[in-house]
């Protein structure tokens, strides 16, 4: 239900911006206080090196340093440095910060990942944190209301620490997930909850209830604390 209202607010929001952008080409034209690709840059400048401020980031090849757009969508560009954008902040990769004010989309991301309400991604080595955090792989830190994809248990893989409000849904995780509700295809690690249940087991699970399927009948659902060491 929390992520159905949130795109239908992303939906809502960004159309009329998204939609300007599938029909613009929008020419590298742009004011450069320094050299052609150096200093401080107003506009859509395809690569440059410094500070850069644009209303909407399109076409864009390399930045590195510091970039600020109401929109980027820079889908096949390389940003090294702080990327953030006012509305949605779509990237292929990233290395540092990448912050967007509604909308978080980097296909891989080196660092960390600010998102208002929703970050989504391909692969994170990191940090991230949203009111909804949907990433393929997470290599370190992981921080939402919701962390994972509901609804779709096999897909996804947390190596690290989950903290999430509402629930941590993946396919592996390996580490720590602390939420109101973990689920996953495989656990190994601890996950903390009121409700934990994994198909795989190979740690512990401490909440009201915990569901391993992997133990034996009569221990695979138990109160308080479940556990499974083996293969």
């Amino acid at each position: 239900m929390m992520r159905a209202t949130l795109l239908a607010l992303l939906f809502t929001v960004l159309f009329p911006i998204l939609t300007f952008a599938q029909t613009d080409s929008l020419p590298a034209k742009y004011l450069s206080l320094g050299s052609k690709k150096a200093g401080i840059c107003f506009g859509n400048s395809p690569v440059f090196t410094g500070f850069r401020f644009n209303g909407l980031n399109k076409n864009v090849r390399r930045l590195n340093g510091f970039d600020l757009a109401l929109v980027n969508e820079d889908k096949k560009g390389v940003s090294n440095g702080l990327s953030a954008a006012v509305g949605a902040n779509t990237q292929e990769h990233n290395n540092g910060l990448a912050i967007g004010g509604l909308l978080n989309a980097v296909d891989y991301e080196n660092g960390i990942m600010l998102g208002l309400l929703y970050n989504v991604g391909n692969k994170l080595n990191g940090l991230g944190a949203a009111v909804v955090l949907a990433c393929d792989t997470v290599n370190g830190l992981a921080i939402g209301g919701e962390v994972g994809r509901r609804g779709v248990d096999t897909a996804g893989r947390i190596n690290g620490v989950a903290l999430a409000v509402s629930g941590t849904i993946t396919g592996t995780m390996n580490g720590i997930a602390v939420s109101l509700e973990n689920f996953s295809e495989k656990h190994r690690g601890l996950a903390v909850g009121a409700y934990n249940k994994t198909k795989r087991l190979r740690g512990m699970q401490i909440g009201l209830y915990n569901v391993a399927l992997n133990n034996p009948k009569g221990l695979r659902r138990l109160p308080l604390i479940n556990m499974h060491f083996g293969k």
